[in-house]
């Protein structure tokens, strides 16, 4: 280093002395100092109870809704016949749709 530069005040705590790089503990290694926090000014951490979650709307029961699936498309039909050609068609809505499609077909050209 140059005369001038040892003459002027350090900087700064990290600049105060030359970086050494090595790996060797030194007895005067010098450390920035922590400024001490008083934690007694912070304000308490308080935290809120969670709000309670909205309960779920229930699942429909699928055989209920495909029911009602089948009501809807062939409203004058019974409930009964419905049900019947649902389970018949292993609960699957579009063969029961088309079983009572026939069946209205049927029905509606003998009249």
């Amino acid at each position: 280093m140059a005369e001038s530069e040892k003459s002027k005040p350090p900087e700064s705590p990290t600049t105060a002395r030359e970086l050494d790089f090595d790996d060797e503990h030194h007895e005067h290694t010098a450390s920035p100092a922590q400024p001490q926090v008083d934690d007694s000014s912070k304000p308490e951490f308080v935290e809120d109870a969670a709000p309670p979650k909205p309960p779920r709307p229930a699942k429909p029961n699928p055989v209920k809704q495909a029911e009602n699936t089948l009501k809807e498309a062939f409203p004058s039909t019974d409930i009964a016949v419905i049900k019947a050609v649902l389970r018949a068609s292993g609960g699957n809505v579009e063969p029961a749709f088309n079983a009572l499609l026939g069946l209205v077909h049927r029905l509606n050209v003998r009249n």
